[in-house]
């Protein structure tokens, strides 16, 4: 009787010890509500910033309307949705750029990339997810 009750007990441990937690959902929502930000405010964030797979992200205002740019991949219109975030009109981009008390920055990037064909199949766009510093 106790041989048997042993490999369930260790049965019982091993399926204990493993914690699963999912991944955040990556998605660029549409902006539903938008963030005022005047020319001055957005000075703060304008300039280029060097992502983790060396690509520079370009925050730039041109006229009223603010833009980025990944790369030379093209310009998206910007929205800011809070005091640090933008979203691009064509939810192809998202943007989060934090700037501590001493100037330091960091962030996080979400942009929509177009994927490869294979074998004639269609390309599917790939949501990736970038850091920088």
């Amino acid at each position: 009787m106790g041989a048997a009750w042993l490999p369930a007990v260790a049965q019982t441990e091993q399926q204990g010890d493993t914690v699963t937690i999912p991944a955040p959902e990556l998605r660029i929502d549409a902006p539903t509500r938008r963030h005022f930000m005047d020319e001055a405010d957005f000075r703060a964030f304008k300039g280029g910033y060097e992502l983790s797979n060396g690509q520079v992200l370009v925050l730039k205002r041109l006229g009223t309307r603010m833009y980025a740019e990944v790369g030379e991949m093209g310009l998206h219109q910007i929205v800011a949705v809070s005091p640090n975030t933008f979203v691009a009109l064509d939810q192809k981009l998202k943007v989060r750029i934090d700037i501590n008390s001493r100037g330091d920055v960091g962030g996080e990037l979400l942009m929509v990339v177009p994927g490869s064909s294979i074998a004639g199949q269609p390309a599917q766009d790939r949501l990736l997810r970038m850091a920088f510093q």
